[in-house]
This record gives C-alpha cells, sequence and structure tokens, in this order.
C-alpha cells in the first residue's frame, strides 16, 4: 500500500507541476524527464558491455587478462575522482556530464580498432572507458540533485535514479538477441559496440536536451564548496576503520556478475544472461523501494551484516546452477544484497566524518569500492586460471574462496562492532536522506554493479 502511495504521489507531482500546492514545490519538469532517458541509455550501453569477456575470447585472451584489464581500468576512475568533483563544483555538471559522455563514446568506439589483449592499448581504452563511466554518474547525480529543494533530494534521486535498473534491464537483452543473431564471433562482438556506441549518443543527446531546458529555466543552483581541507588530513583525523575493508569487500561482490557471470554461464554452456539481469534489477528495484527504512529499524552494522548474508546466499546458489532456469536463484538473493549494503555502508562511512567532510567521505567509500573491483578482478581471474590448470572445477572453486572471504570478513566485522562501546548507531533522518543521495552515484555499473 505504501509503495503504491509513492507511485500515485509521484505521477501526481508530474501531473500537476504547473499548478503545485504550498507544501509540494515544483520538482519534476522536461528538465529532469530528459535525464531519466539520458540515463536509461546511458545503462543500456553499460550493460551491454556485460559481454566483455566475449570481446577478450576474441583478441585471444582468457579470464587472466579479462580480470586485469578489468581491475586496471578501475584504478583511472579511483584517481580522477576528486578532479572530477572539482571540475563538477568550477564548471557545473552539466558541462562535466556532456564532456563524460563523448570520452565514453570515444573508448567505446576505440575498441574497434585494437587487434590484441596483450599490449596496453585494451588497457587505455577500457581506463577511458571507466574514468568517463565515472565522471558521467557523478555529474548526472549532481545535475538532478541540484534541482530538487534539499528536503526532496532523495525521494528524486530515487524516482529518477529508477531509469538505472530500466537500462541495465534492457541492455543484457539486446546483448542476448546479437549473439542470437547469424554471423561469426568476431562480428557478433563488434556489433555489440555498434550498439552500444549508438545508445551511448542518444544519451548525449538528451543530456545536452536536459542540459538546455535546464540552463534556459535557471533550474540549477550553484554548487560551490565553501571547505577545502587537505582530503588525506580530513580522513587521517575521523578514522574511518574497518568499514573502509567492507566497502572494499562490497565491490568485490557486486562487481562478480557485472564482470564473470557471461563466462561462467559458458562453462555451463548457458548461452543467455538476459534472466539473470532482469531478475536482479527488479527485485533490486522493488527492494530500494521496500525495505529503504532498514538501516533505520534495524542499525547500520546489523544492515550490513544483513547485505552480507544475502550475498553469502546468492553464491551459495551459483553452485548448483545447471541451466538458464535456475538463475532466478542467485539473482534474486543477489539484487537483494546492494539494497541493504550500498545505503548503510555509505551511512557508516560517513558517520566517523564531520558533516563539513561529507563530500570527501562519501568519495572515500566509493574509492574503496572501486579498489575492491581493482584488486578483486584479477584476482578472480587468476583463481579460476589455476583451478582449471590443476584440473579442479574453475568457477565452483573461485565462487567457494569468495564465500570464505565474505564469512572472515564479516565476521572480523561482527567481533569489531561488538567490541565497541554501545551506541544507537541508526542515521537520522538527515543522514539517511544523504545517503540515499551516495548511494546513487556510485552506480557505476561499470562499476557494475550492483
Amino acid at each position: 500500500m505504501e509503495l503504491n502511495l509513492r507511485m500515485i504521489n509521484t505521477v501526481s507531482s508530474i501531473r500537476d507541476d504547473k499548478e503545485p500546492g504550498p507544501a509540494s514545490p515544483r520538482v519534476y519538469n522536461a528538465s529532469l524527464l530528459m535525464a531519466f532517458l539520458a540515463n536509461v541509455f546511458q545503462l543500456i550501453a553499460v550493460s551491454l558491455l556485460f559481454r566483455y569477456s566475449d570481446f577478450v575470447n576474441v583478441l585471444g585472451g582468457d579470464e587472466w587478462h579479462l580480470g586485469w584489464i578489468v581491475g586496471i581500468a578501475s584504478f583511472g576512475a579511483i584517481a580522477c575522482r576528486l578532479i572530477q568533483g572539482t571540475a563538477i563544483d568550477r564548471f557545473g555538471p552539466g558541462l562535466v556530464w556532456i564532456i563524460s559522455l563523448i570520452g565514453e563514446i570515444i573508448a567505446i568506439l576505440w575498441h574497434l580498432g585494437i587487434d590484441s589483449v596483450s599490449g596496453t592499448e585494451v588497457y587505455l581504452a577500457r581506463s577511458l572507458f571507466a574514468m568517463s563511466l565515472a565522471g558521467t554518474f557523478g555529474a548526472w547525480i549532481s545535475f538532478i540533485s541540484l534541482q530538487a529543494p534539499h528536503q526532496r533530494i532523495a525521494e528524486v534521486i530515487g524516482v529518477i535514479g529508477s531509469s538505472g535498473f530500466v537500462g541495465m534491464a534492457i541492455g543484457p537483452t539486446i546483448g542476448d538477441w546479437i549473439f542470437a543473431d547469424a554471423g561469426t564471433y568476431a562480428n557478433q562482438v563488434e556489433r555489440m559496440f555498434h550498439v552500444a556506441t549508438f545508445t551511448a549518443t542518444l544519451s548525449l543527446l538528451f543530456a545536452a536536451l536536459a542540459w538546455w531546458l535546464a540552463s534556459r529555466n535557471d533550474l540549477l543552483k550553484s554548487n560551490s564548496r565553501a571547505v577545502f581541507d587537505n582530503p588525506l588530513r580530513v580522513i587521517w583525523n575521523s578514522k574511518p576503520g574497518f568499514i573502509l575493508v567492507i566497502g572494499m569487500l562490497m565491490g568485490l561482490t557486486i562487481g562478480f556478475p557485472g564482470t564473470y557471470l557471461r563466462p561462467f554461464a559458458e562453462s555451463l554452456d548457458i548461452e543467455n544472461i538476459k534472466a539473470f539481469f532482469i531478475i536482479y534489477n527488479v527485485v533490486a528495484f522493488v527492494s530500494r523501494l521496500l525495505f529503504r527504512n532498514a538501516p533505520q529499524v534495524l542499525g547500520l552494522s546489523n544492515t550490513i551484516l544483513l547485505g552480507f548474508g544475502f550475498m553469502t546466499l546468492s553464491m551459495l546458489l551459483y553452485l548448483p546452477l545447471q541451466n538458464e532456469d535456475g538463475f532466478w536463484l542467485p539473482a534474486t538473493a543477489g539484487g537483494l544484497a546492494p539494497c541493504f549494503l550500498f545505503p548503510s555502508v555509505v551511512a557508516a562511512c560517513t558517520n566517523s566524518f564531520a558533516k563539513i567532510h561529507r563530500g570527501i567521505a562519501t568519495q572515500l567509500i566509493l574509492g574503496m569500492y572501486d579498489l575492491g573491483v581493482l584488486v578483486g578482478m584479477p584476482v578472480i581471474g587468476y583463481l579460476v586460471i589455476e583451478a582449471r590448470a590443476k584440473g579442479l572445477e574453475p568457477y565452483p572453486f573461485t565462487i567457494k574462496a569468495l564465500l570464505g572471504t565474505i564469512v572472515t570478513v564479516s565476521l572480523v566485522y561482527l567481533l569489531i562492532e561488538k567490541l565497541k562501546p554501545r551506541r544507537d548507531d541508526r542515521p537520522s533522518e538527515t543522514s539517511s536522506s544523504e545517503t540515499s543521495s551516495s548511494e546513487t552515484s556510485s552506480s557505476d555499473p561499470g562499476h557494475n554493479l550492483p
């Protein structure tokens, strides 16, 4: 009932934004509609490249190369976060959004000219793609949040941010259609990049239109920073602690299906992966709305442990997988995990910082997420190759290693939390609202995702 009322109120706000009531100022507009559509096409392009392993295979590479290419490229996203954030504040989110999308399109097209997996070119192209994604999503979330009154930022980000789930459900479906068509394997991979370029270009056009509409109607507010403290000194003084390790583990586990589901499915002679991502995104979308108050009810640490509980269940459900029909089990548990993990991990990190340093705290935990991808993807690739070389079942072995890592880190985190002085770690209403904003900005599905 609550969900239905939320949807009805949202639709009513869109319909009535020409004559808003005094308690419901106009928020939804044509600019945000264009931003919604831009993100749909952006995520279609990103999720099409969940089949990046096919590109690596065409070049003669394997899981080892895949892990290093994706992992090293994520370093670019980590390295440029603070620079892009400064650019957003100085030049405005619209300009950074457009430039980042152009960089993304260039990176996708660049892949079409690469003919070797051993050279530096493939690493540079994937790095440009990762850096462009970091800029695109950071600028996009700033663009839409600046158009909302403070008390409705989380609402607007939640409504407009749902576009990501739409795009991520469509992209893998298109990918399955491409690879089901007649033609050589190399031609199918080339077609994947062409379609990704087309949808990214559509995203660019809608982004430009959104920026023009917002500028014409003077909808964007100033986003200048008043505090310029040394971020390293702020982090040192705030001492966020073990939550940074939790952030890395979150990146490692949530990033697994976006990079390795395709080769894992191939090892089981499963051709189509669209069912997994459709179920995953539907569950993630619904659970984010239904359980958005979990951190306030359960407390941050308990919600984090619950999220890793669902992640553990998802990994366990990969093991008996035999055909495409079995995807719904790990996809359902996997879709529930980020619903609990993202807002709670971000809030637990930002709670260690003073409110004036909330931006540094958010960038730090998202950077740790990226670091989990940077370190984790090559390690997973190494485990797969080593298990295969020793005659073991490569993916079951690797998944069991991931299970051991999740359980070990979760137990350490539980012990640390138990040894802390008793306190109420449930975030305040204000903190929760800001956390929701931060969570959505990470959907670097290329970052994957989550």
